[in-house]
Order: C-alpha cells, then structure tokens, then sequence
C-alpha cells in the first residue's frame, strides 16, 4: 500500500477515479464538504488529492488532505475526505499521511470521522463535536 500525491497536471484523469470515493465519504455524517467543495479547492491549489494504491499500484482509495496554519504559528494537516474500496488498512494509511504532514512541516494530523475511528487509531484524541439540527421556517 502506498500513497500517491497527484500533481496538478495530472488531476482530471485522477479525479475521475477519486470522486466516486470521495462523494461517498463527503455524504457521511460530519463532513460538511461537497464533492464540488472538494475540487474546488484542489483545482485551487488550496488542498491536495491523494490515491491509495494497492500492493500492484491500482488505486483503491482517495483522499483530500490541507496544510493549515495554526493560531500558535505551528501547522496542521487536516484529512478533508478519505475514502476507498476494499481499504481495509486505515492505520497505515494514517502512518503515510503523518510522514506527510511531517514533511510539510505539520506537527499533528485532524480529521473529522465517525465513533469507530476511536478504537482504530488510539494514539488520536477525540474531541468533542456537538451539532444542534435547527428548523427554518420556509
């Protein structure tokens, strides 16, 4: 498994394959990004978008990842999206995309995901996030 950062010359062809991935990932409970929002940003230069690769190189995975600076000067690596087919090795996909943020000079990762992701990535503090569903009137 590898991760393959994709170079903006070389977007529309992965994109083709990533948007499948990343619009199921973009329609769970906690993203508040669309599909369009996402490549928005990449066509931008604002986010990157990364494949997973499988053993043999075929793709099996997509995610969007931004540098962000912090308040205190330092710099975070947000996982906008991710998502995949048969990917079953979150943690060291997770490892990949901190050797990355590393590499971009991030001192910690964040993303946004569902209860589970607790018990796959222990070394991860949970934050709380509280949403309150309001009515508008029409």
């Amino acid at each position: 498994m590898q991760l393959r950062s994709i170079d903006h010359v070389d977007l529309a062809p992965a994109w083709a394959i990533a948007a499948p991935w990343l619009a199921r990932a973009c329609a769970r409970p906690g993203c508040d990004l669309s599909l369009a929002d996402l490549r928005g940003l990449v066509d931008r230069e604002e986010a990157l978008l990364v494949l997973i690769l499988d053993a043999t190189g075929a793709p099996i995975g997509a995610g969007v990842t931004q540098v962000r600076e912090r308040a205190d000067g330092g710099r975070s690596c947000c996982v906008l999206a991710a998502g995949g087919t048969g990917v079953r090795r979150w943690r060291e996909i997770m490892r990949e995309i901190e050797a990355g943020a590393v590499r971009a000079g991030c001192s910690r990762v964040e993303f946004v995901g569902r209860v589970g992701w607790a018990a796959l990535l222990p070394d991860y503090r949970v934050d709380a996030y509280y949403v309150k569903h309001l009515e508008v009137a029409a």
